[in-house]
């Protein structure tokens, strides 16, 4: 009885470890996920929004492998939750009111014709505590900007979107593209990357995409 136990145990490993391995090779390189071209994805004067964070992205400019967008953050609006970027800094230029940003340990106010300049792997978190909307001019990445172009309604049509696991296996299909990591209320960042690495086939064949034509900015 122990000697079958023990080789269905066997068994079930191997075939768990099979899948994965083959399955990974599958995804990130035999067949691994496309994006729209990015120069014809993003036109100026389109929008994209995220309810849950309280604030819209208008389009600029597109050009350098670098996306400009106007960001109007809502009053009293907490933004998205602390987080890094891994690979590039972020520049914030306040066009209106006054912006709240979160920057390591401290908050700072950054007010309309001020610029603040977040150095990669530094803790930030933009957000609005007054009563009138503040906009400010961002530039990022153009494969981080599509990320969020596309999680952001994704996480706006279901409550549950934005929890794991259902957030987590989204994140694995973006793969590295999406770098941004949250430094309070999930895995430490290796674990997260480690994550969503091995997750990305199981995503695919749940269904969950790099690409949804009805979330493209409009």
């Amino acid at each position: 009885m122990k000697h079958k136990l023990k080789k269905m145990a066997v068994s079930g490993i191997v075939i768990i470890a099979g899948y994965f391995i083959v399955g990974l090779i599958i995804h990130h390189w035999v067949f691994p996920t496309k994006t729209p071209d990015l120069a014809d994805y993003f036109k100026v004067g389109q929008s994209f929004h995220s309810k849950l964070e309280g604030l819209s992205q208008t389009i600029v400019k597109a050009e350098n492998g670098l996306l400009t967008t106007d960001i109007t953050i809502q009053a009293k609006s907490n933004g998205p939750v602390a987080h890094v970027h891994e690979n590039f800094e972020e520049t914030f230029v306040v066009k209106k009111g006054t912006l709240s940003m979160l920057y390591g340990s401290e908050i700072k106010r950054i007010t309309a014709g001020q610029t603040i300049v977040i150095p990669k792997n530094t803790a930030h978190k933009p957000f609005n505590e007054t009563d009138s909307t503040v906009v400010v001019a961002s530039v990022m990445p153009l494969e981080f900007a599509y990320c969020l172009s596309q999680i952001y309604p994704f996480w706006d049509e279901n409550e549950a979107n934005a929890k794991p696991p259902k957030v987590l296996l989204q994140l694995a299909v973006f793969g590295s593209k999406f770098d941004s990591y949250p430094t309070a209320g999930a895995p430490p960042k290796p674990v997260l990357k480690t994550l969503t690495f091995l997750l990305a086939p199981t995503a695919r064949l749940l269904g969950y995409k790099n690409y949804n034509e009805h979330y493209r900015p409009k």
